[in-house]
């Protein structure tokens, strides 16, 4: 899930502030505005006397108990009630966190922390229990134009939804030329585009009348090709239709246009996962390798960014090899797909994937390797039917009236 708050630390050693500052390259931490403070938790009581306090608040103080329980109190009577505070302290004591915890600490950490440590404390801190979990964001992405990215992004998106039996939403977001509704055999009724010319009215209601059933478990909202409207959406108005489906699928699966903008890369670097998709030649490669470089530059070396090889065998004599991809690109492909224009392209014209009309055909394979890579799993009512045949107050102690939030 991505986050958006603000978190405001008070660190007291050079070890706890570069902890903290490893958040900033936390995916789920992309949309969080993050303020260290040096100082520790002195400083943070002099700091909201005169400033509004954050949802999330880290002070450390290596303290004793009694000294660290009159720091903390001085901080009540200047903190807004529920504010989510973490201390980082020095006593390794079972007693102590639980007394702590009993006060209304959300959590307690002994130092040195990691970066993780601190991950994990933040997100338990401000868990929701009764909100549902975000479903799993995956986008696909072409190389170059004509790699065929739409046609593997759909055989994955009804794949996945076909293994796990679960809620799977496809979104085309090429919204004048998208094909996904064609390539499905569906004829929408208002394009995509139009859901985000005034993302003021964006909300559930509105996203379910874009939504196309293509099967029980497989929806899809894309357009049926229009150029009544010049789309310019903002980062904003595709992030929340984007966070709408993550709410009502488990798996939102994302059909991104080779469009270098804003809102593109802002979802490549939300996504759990990042398909690309490339044809064997040496301009594929080369824009690839800059995709590839640019996610790791924004998500680090293990960013879950995979590759799709697609139109093999096209020009056997000039096609590069795989072996040059995965030793440029430092990726092992996770799919490889023939260039078979007869069958990819009966099953264009007919709206069907593999799945549907060629389920026997080395392709599907692909495919269903494809989803399971991506962290398709079977469903337990699939497994059974194959088996038989077929806020508390957690800091309710802080004392001083609520004024304004900082923005």
């Amino acid at each position: 899930m991505i986050h958006r708050f603000n978190i405001e630390a008070f660190p007291l050693s050079r070890e706890t502030e570069a902890a903290l500052e490893g958040l900033r390259a936390e995916r789920e931490f992309s949309k969080v505005k993050l303020a260290i403070l040096f100082g520790g938790l002195p400083r943070a009581v002099k700091h909201y006397a005169d400033n509004p306090s954050p949802r999330v608040i880290i002070v450390e103080d290596p303290s004793g108990i009694d000294q660290l329980l009159k720091n903390l109190e001085q901080m009540a009577e200047v903190v807004e009630p529920g504010r989510k505070v973490i201390v980082i302290g020095s006593i390794n004591d079972v007693q102590v966190y639980r007394r702590l915890v009993s006060q209304g600490v959300a959590e307690y950490l002994v130092g040195p922390v990691s970066t993780q440590e601190i991950v994990e404390a933040v997100v338990e801190a401000i868990r929701d229990p009764s909100q549902k979990e975000q479903g799993r964001l995956i986008s696909f992405i072409g190389a170059r134009g004509g790699v065929g990215s739409t046609t593997v992004a759909c055989n994955t998106a009804w794949t996945l939804a076909d293994i796990a039996k679960d809620e799977t939403i496809l979104v085309d977001l090429d919204l004048n030329f998208g094909t996904a509704a064609l390539s499905l055999n569906l004829d929408p009724k208002q394009s995509a585009g139009d859901a985000l010319l005034d993302t003021e009215r964006l909300d559930h209601t509105l996203v379910e009348r874009f939504l196309m059933e293509h099967d029980e478990h497989l929806n899809v909202i894309s357009t049926q090709g229009t150029l009544k409207e010049l789309y310019r959406p903002s980062s904003e108005g595709v992030e929340r239709l984007i966070d709408i489906t993550r709410q009502m699928a488990s798996t939102v699966v994302v059909d991104l246009p080779r469009q270098w903008t804003d809102w593109t890369t802002n979802l490549m670097v939300l996504s759990d996962e990042v398909v690309i998709t490339a044809a064997p030649d040496l301009s594929n490669l080369r824009d690839a390798k800059m995709l590839v470089d640019w996610m790791r530059s924004r998500r680090g070396e293990q960013a879950n960014v995979r590759l799709v090889l697609n139109k093999v065998d096209a020009a056997k004599k000039t096609q590069l090899s795989v072996k040059d991809f995965q030793e440029s690109l430092r990726l092992v492909p996770v799919g490889v797909l023939p260039f078979e224009p007869q069958v990819f392209g009966q099953l264009s014209n007919n709206g069907q994937v593999f799945g549907e009309g060629a389920r026997s055909h080395k392709a599907a394979a692909t495919f269903r390797q494809l989803a399971t890579t991506l962290g398709a799993r079977q469903s337990t009512a699939a497994r059974a039917t194959a088996a038989s045949g077929g806020e508390n107050s957690l800091l309710g102690w802080l004392k001083k009236k609520p004024k304004k939030q900082a923005s």
